[in-house]
């Protein structure tokens, strides 16, 4: 099941990759489009797996792997939407694809051990690969914030400076990426206290 949302996510790879060489705005709109459809088809199967295995599919590498990749291609979605900004997504997307690789060879699901079973699990998993996520979405940022830096401070504009969006929008999306990653991870902390 795991290889629909791979095969979405690698067509969503390719039409960032086309917004990032052309700079074509309605390539940009398709490439958000497909990676939408992507995240809709990859929740469909997260469901799906809940469904047969009767909990939230978080338990082993596969599961984890899995849901980081959703919730970092949510987290990307977010960043993008709020700033207008898909240039990121040729960085972003192609990362999300090799993770995905992994759940889409070994489509299984782990079964959940007594001790997990508790409802604060999903909670605290959720909420923590969600930040993973987000502090590795605002990551890819920074160093792409740097390498344009460099070049702006090194007065030699090139390739970063003619391809990748501002140093002000970078820093904007770096700042939501960072909030929604501090956010939850405090309430991954929090609830893995009560648990």
């Amino acid at each position: 099941m795991n290889l629909i949302p791979l095969a979405v996510y690698v067509g969503a790879a390719i039409a960032y990759i086309v917004h990032f060489v052309s700079r074509s705005g309605p390539a940009g709109r398709v490439a958000t489009v497909i990676l939408v459809f992507g995240v809709l088809t990859h929740t469909f199967v997260i469901g799906m797996q809940t469904m047969q295995v009767g909990h939230v599919p978080f338990v082993g590498t596969t599961g984890a792997i899995s849901a980081f990749v959703w919730l970092l291609a949510l987290a990307y979605l977010y960043t993008e939407m709020t700033t207008e900004e898909r240039a990121m997504g040729v960085f972003i997307v192609p990362l999300m694809v090799a993770l995905q690789i992994i759940p889409a060879i070994s489509n299984s699901v782990a079964m959940r051990p007594p001790v997990l079973e508790s409802p604060w699990f999903a909670i605290h998993v959720s909420s923590l690969l969600f930040a993973y996520a987000s502090l590795a979405l605002a990551c890819v940022i920074g160093v792409t914030y740097m390498l344009l830096f460099n070049e702006l401070k090194a007065k030699h504009l090139g390739f970063f400076y003619a391809l990748l969006p501002s140093l002000q929008v970078l820093d904007v999306m770096n700042h939501r990426a960072v909030t929604v990653g501090w956010l939850f991870l405090t309430v991954g902390l929090v609830v893995g206290a009560i648990w």
